[in-house]
C-alpha cells in the first residue's frame, strides 16, 4: 500500500467516525428531550395528585406521604421567610440607628461639651484643635448593610452596594 493509499484511508475513517460522532449526538439530543418531556409530566401528574390533596380527597398510603413531605416543607419555608423578614428589620433598625447617629454627630452645629462637662466651639475641637475641617475624619457607614466605610470609598467591602 503506498502513503496516498493509507492516507485516504485515514482520512475515510475518520470521516466515518466524524459522521457517527454527529448522529450520536443528535439522538443524545433527542434522548435529552424525551428526560425533559417526563421530567413535564412527572410534574403534571405530581399537580394532579396534589389538587386531590388540597381539596381534601382520599389518596393512596404513599401519595399521603408525599403531600404530607410537602407541607412540612413549605411550613419550614414560611418559617425560613419569617426569620429573613426579623433579620431585614432588626438591620433596618441598626441602620436608622447608625444613620441617626451620624447625622447628629456630622450635621451639629451645637456646641459639644468636652470631658470637663463644658462646651466646646466645634465638634473638631474634641478630635484636634489643629486640625484643618477637611482632615478630619468622622466614621462612615454603608447606606445597604451598616458596615464601615472610609472617605472615599466607592463601594462597600461588605455587601457590595456603591457608597453616596
Amino acid at each position: 500500500m503506498d502513503l496516498f493509499e493509507k492516507i485516504g484511508e485515514v482520512a475515510k475513517n475518520l470521516s466515518e467516525k466524524a459522521g457517527d460522532s454527529l448522529e450520536i449526538n443528535r439522538l443524545n439530543g433527542e434522548i435529552s428531550i424525551e428526560k425533559g418531556n417526563i421530567q413535564c409530566y412527572q410534574r403534571e401528574l405530581g399537580e394532579y395528585y396534589w389538587a386531590k390533596f388540597a381539596t381534601g380527597e382520599k389518596l393512596d398510603d404513599e401519595a399521603m406521604l408525599i403531600c404530607d413531605k410537602i407541607v412540612v416543607s413549605q411550613d419550614r419555608m414560611r418559617a425560613l421567610d419569617l426569620q429573613i423578614e426579623k433579620i431585614k428589620s432588626e438591620r433596618e433598625q441598626i441602620l436608622e440607628e447608625r444613620t441617626k447617629g451620624k447625622e447628629l454627630f456630622v450635621q451639629s452645629d451645637q456646641p459639644e461639651p468636652n470631658l470637663d462637662g463644658q462646651p466646646t466651639s466645634s465638634v473638631k475641637n474634641i478630635f484636634d484643635e489643629d486640625l484643618p475641617e477637611e482632615k478630619i475624619v468622622r466614621p462612615l457607614f454603608c447606606y445597604n448593610c451598616g458596615g464601615g466605610i472610609k472617605e472615599g470609598q466607592r463601594f462597600c467591602i461588605f455587601c457590595g452596594a456603591e457608597t453616596k
